[in-house]
Order: structure tokens, then C-alpha cells, then sequence
């Protein structure tokens, strides 16, 4: 195997392995040459990747996606760049390249580890994240404000990195994404290594609330015992129940909860839906199911679908999900949400992702895709 590509794979497994960097699924990797890119497939896991988990890509085919005119429709716009993306593979087997390969592709080093870490995003989902990560990083790093993900967001990245590159003369090694994330490219690993230490620590800098604990532990409700009952698409489905000091800051009332009732990141999206619901203590069993039975009913009258967060007042989170894996994986994600809202007091405040951009993610049939592939 070649040695760029088995230390393109340790990198990843080294980032995938650590949930203060890749929560569930999210995330990618690459490492290109002269003529190839090879980047992480759609749907795979970092932390286990092998070298069956990566695309490779002809780079002089990929051009055609900076060069190219697209529909204006989104959805024939995309399906149109994904046959572009799929013309330009030269690897074997049905594995989907990311979606973010042509921002790879542009991104001039090497290597690239994008990831989407909770300190990092605490910054990216916060009301001040432009100016501070300015002050911060300076000249060091691209910030790019919440761009909808896919070819728009290529093109952003495309213009704003011709920018800095004239600008500085030289290509940006730190990329940060506006409620989404980082990228860190570099010419070998152990630079990609000591950016992503340097990072994290002048965040941490200005870090002064700190995190209550998020140990979890389990705790009884009769929802989770009853779930079936609590609306018939729920019928075969898991839920679990966690609580924690961090679970008992948000769900002490509405008010505590109105501060991580929605999504800040497409990947929570993903893997929790954009809406979580507050569920109000009751007096009994009885009334607690009858109370949940109707917030879930209006829930999914308003949106179109079932919750897979409730967070019952003052306890902790209930998630539900088709099977266990999948119930943990919301847990798991949503458990970030309330990291990063947290820790995001220390940069202005949490900012959400509005309407607009919760409804392109939740049409999208990439992040469909994902979601499909999370489950199984």
C-alpha cells in the first residue's frame, strides 16, 4: 500500500476514534497527488476506515465541477454535480465519494482532515464566531459564513479561498465553516497534528464556563416503557433514556431548554431532525403518557414527522430510533447539541441554523443518503 495512503488512513482512524472530533458519522479525510484524490466514501466511518473506504478520483475530471454551469434548480443542480463526481472515479466498487470532494480537490495541500469538533463548533455556532475567530487565528485561517452545503458552498469556499490566496500569497491551512466545522490541510500529517493542537488550544483559551458533567447515566420514565403507545409510528421502535448534569441544566424548564430545541449543525440534523421536544413533568404514569401522547401528535402535525428527542423536565434526554444503534447515535449527537450550546456562552451565545437552511438540509437527498446509511 502506499505510504500516503496508509497514513491518510491512520490519520482518519487517529481523528475518528477521538468523540471530541467526530461525533457519529460526520467528518472526512483526503489526500490527493498530481493526478488523483483519494477521499473518504459517503457513509463511512472513520474510526474503522480502510483503504476500501476511500474514492479515488481522476483531479482533471473533477475541474469540470468549477467550470461547469449548472441547473438553478437544487435538486437538478445537485443530482447533475454527483454524475459529475461519479464520471470523475477511478477506484472500483459502488462507494459514493463525499460531497465535499471538490472543496478537497481545491484546498492546495496534500492532506485535508475535516472534522467537526465540539470545541471548535462551540466557537461556529456562536453569535460572535466571526470576529473572534479573527482575533484568534488571524491570517492563519478562511472563515466562511453558513453557506448551504454542496456545490453552492464549493463555489463560496472556491471564491473566498482565491481571496486569501491573493491576499496573503499563500493558500489557507484553517478553514472555518460557519455552523459546520474546520478543515485542516497540510503538507504531512504531523502539521495537520500540531495545527489541530493549536487550534484546540487557543479556543480553550477563552473557554471560562466550563462544561457541567456529561457522564450519563440511565433514568426510568413510563414513556420509555410505553413508547408504543405514545403515538403507532413509534410501535417497534427503541427508546432510551439518559440523564446527566448537563441534561439537568437544559431541562429544568423551557426557558433552559429553548437554548438547544433545534439544530445547529446539518449532521444533527441528520442524525436527530432539526426539532427536539420539551415534555413537561406529570404527577403520574397516566398523565405523563397522556401528556406526551399529545405533544407528540401536535409535533407531528407541525413538521411532518416523529420526534426523536424529548427531553423531559427536569431529567434528562429520551431519544427513539428504529433500532438501538441508531437511538445511541441521536443520543450521541445530541448530547453534542448540548455541549455546544453550553460552551457556546463563552463566544456570544448559541446561533441556530434558521428555517431556510434546516429545510434545504432536510430535502437533501446527500443527507438522505447519509441518514440511510447511518442506520444500516
Amino acid at each position: 500500500m502506499d505510504q500516503n495512503i496508509s497514513a491518510l488512513i491512520a490519520v482518519s482512524r487517529a481523528y475518528g476514534k477521538d468523540k471530541s472530533f467526530v461525533i457519529a458519522g460526520g467528518g472526512n479525510t483526503s489526500f490527493k497527488d498530481n493526478k488523483h484524490i483519494w477521499i473518504k466514501a459517503s457513509g463511512a466511518a472513520l474510526e474503522t476506515i480502510d483503504e476500501n473506504g476511500f474514492v479515488c478520483l481522476s483531479r482533471e475530471k473533477l475541474k469540470i465541477v468549477s467550470s461547469k454551469s449548472y441547473s438553478q434548480n437544487a435538486d437538478q443542480r445537485e443530482a447533475q454535480v454527483k454524475a459529475d463526481l461519479a464520471d470523475a472515479i477511478v477506484s472500483s466498487g459502488n462507494n459514493r465519494p463525499s460531497v465535499e470532494t471538490s472543496m478537497h480537490e481545491i484546498i492546495d495541500y496534500p492532506f485535508v482532515v475535516h472534522t467537526h469538533p465540539t470545541l471548535v463548533n462551540a466557537l461556529m455556532c456562536a453569535n460572535h464566531s466571526a470576529s473572534i475567530c479573527a482575533e484568534l487565528f488571524g491570517d492563519q485561517s478562511l472563515f466562511i459564513p453558513y453557506t448551504d452545503p454542496g456545490y453552492i458552498l464549493f463555489k463560496k469556499v472556491e471564491t473566498e479561498i482565491a481571496a486569501f490566496t491573493a491576499k496573503f500569497a499563500k493558500a489557507p491551512q484553517l478553514i472555518f465553516l460557519e455552523n459546520h466545522g474546520i478543515f485542516v490541510a497540510a503538507n504531512t500529517i504531523a502539521q495537520i497534528n500540531d495545527l489541530y493542537a493549536m487550534v484546540m488550544e487557543k479556543i480553550n483559551q477563552r473557554v471560562k464556563n466550563l462544561l457541567p458533567s456529561p457522564e450519563q447515566k440511565p433514568f426510568e420514565s413510563p414513556i420509555i416503557n410505553n413508547i408504543e403507545d405514545i403515538n403507532p409510528g413509534f410501535e417497534h421502535f427503541t427508546a432510551i433514556a439518559r440523564e446527566s448534569s448537563l441534561s439537568h441544566y437544559f431541562a429544568k424548564d423551557g426557558e433552559s431548554f429553548s437554548k438547544a430545541d433545534t439544530a445547529f449543525t446539518p449532521d444533527d440534523i441528520v442524525y436527530c431532525k432539526a426539532y427536539y421536544l420539551f415534555v413537561p413533568i406529570a404527577d403520574n404514569d397516566q398523565k405523563q403518557i397522556e401528556t406526551t401522547q399529545h405533544l407528540v401528535a401536535d409535533y407531528l402535525q407541525t413538521y411532518g414527522y416523529l420526534p426523536k428527542v424529548l427531553v423531559l423536565e427536569g431529567k434528562g434526554v429520551i431519544t427513539v430510533e428504529e433500532n438501538l444503534k441508531s437511538a445511541l447515535n441521536v443520543l450521541e449527537v445530541y448530547s453534542n447539541i448540548l455541549k455546544i450550546s453550553y460552551l457556546s456562552e463563552n463566544f456570544g451565545g448559541p446561533k441556530f441554523m434558521n428555517k431556510a437552511q434546516i429545510e434545504f438540509i432536510d430535502n437533501w437527498e446527500v443527507e438522505n443518503y447519509r441518514r440511510k446509511m447511518a442506520k444500516s
